[in-house]
């Protein structure tokens, strides 16, 4: 059962609510949780779609039908695009 049963409402611009949206959905979350997230002090973080990595996937694809020294700079795109968006461990 759902424990939220308060409300608060918090008047903004369309600009801004706009702004908050697309920020919770980079985030992968709805705008409530977002906003949730933020006001008790957490930072959410940004999640890539899905396509993105299908579109790097087909980079590497193609980087495989090329010759090798042809290949290396596909690569090393790819490579410096996942190390970009993913975080470290």
């Amino acid at each position: 059962m759902r424990n939220r049963t308060v409300g608060i409402n918090v008047r903004v611009t369309p600009a801004e609510k706009r702004r908050m949206a697309s920020a919770a959905q980079r985030c992968g979350l709805t705008l409530s949780e977002y906003l949730r997230q933020r006001a008790l002090g957490y930072t959410p973080q940004f999640h890539p779609p899905a396509s993105l990595f299908s579109a790097l996937e087909e980079l590497d694809t193609l980087a495989g039908r090329l010759p090798p020294g042809d290949a290396l700079p596909c690569r090393a795109a790819t490579d410096q695009i996942r190390d970009a968006l993913l975080p470290k461990e």
